[in-house]
């Protein structure tokens, strides 16, 4: 099981502030669990987006958002009011929003924090996603965990060693930070990309394996 925490709302309405029609994802099994993306929580988050205005053109749970399997049938009941969705608040953990936003190519919300998290694509391959350091920055990265898909674990990028395409250390793959610039880009919020953030605080992570 995966455990997620619940962001903070200012956090959340920051992210959809430009954004007029919303859908809502919840996690019908882990997040459901954690009390954090059940049945109970969508509502309680649609309840909220109306109360800011926001139109809410679908919700719906799904089993297991972040398997690619699951999700394949189940995303086709909300097909048509996808089309007229601006962004997707997903309350999931990190996994689950980046895969949902692979499917539905709109801009995606993280509703929650993660603490760990693997991608099921099929049985005897996983996909590391999301590190579980407690502090997501999903909504300012275009979707992508930099810390974990970055094999230098770096939180501000790009480093000096990308040739502006693929990484210094997996030299076939795309620099993250690379891949980050054209998710921001599609959105027009390629300012994010000039946010620095503060030291990670590993006394989270020390607190979650005393856990």
């Amino acid at each position: 099981m995966f455990l997620t925490e619940k962001k903070d709302l200012k956090e959340i309405d920051e992210a959809l502030n430009k954004y007029k029609k919303i859908g809502i994802v919840g996690c019908a099994s882990c997040a459901s669990v954690c009390l954090t993306g059940g049945s109970r929580e969508v509502k309680e988050m649609e309840r909220h987006l109306t109360a800011s205005e926001k139109e809410v053109t679908f919700t719906i749970s799904i089993d297991e958002p972040c398997d690619k399997r699951v999700l394949r049938e189940d995303i086709r009941f909300v097909e048509d009011e996808m089309d007229d969705t601006e962004a997707v608040v997903v309350l999931s953990c990190g996994t689950g929003v980046q895969t949902i936003g692979e499917f539905v190519g709109k801009k995606v919300i993280s509703g929650t924090d993660s603490r760990y998290i693997a991608q099921t694509e099929h049985i005897g391959k996983y996909n590391a996603l999301c590190s579980g350091c407690d502090e997501c920055r999903l909504n300012f990265t275009g979707g992508v965990c930099t810390i974990t898909l970055c094999p230098k674990g770096l939180l501000n990028g790009p480093c000096e060693g990308h040739n502006g395409v693929h990484c210094e250390v997996y030299e076939d793959s795309e620099c993250v930070f690379m891949k980050s610039y054209k998710l921001l880009s599609e959105y027009s919020e390629e300012e994010n990309l000039n946010r620095v953030f503060a030291p990670r605080d590993y006394g989270l992570l020390l607190k979650q394996i005393k856990i």
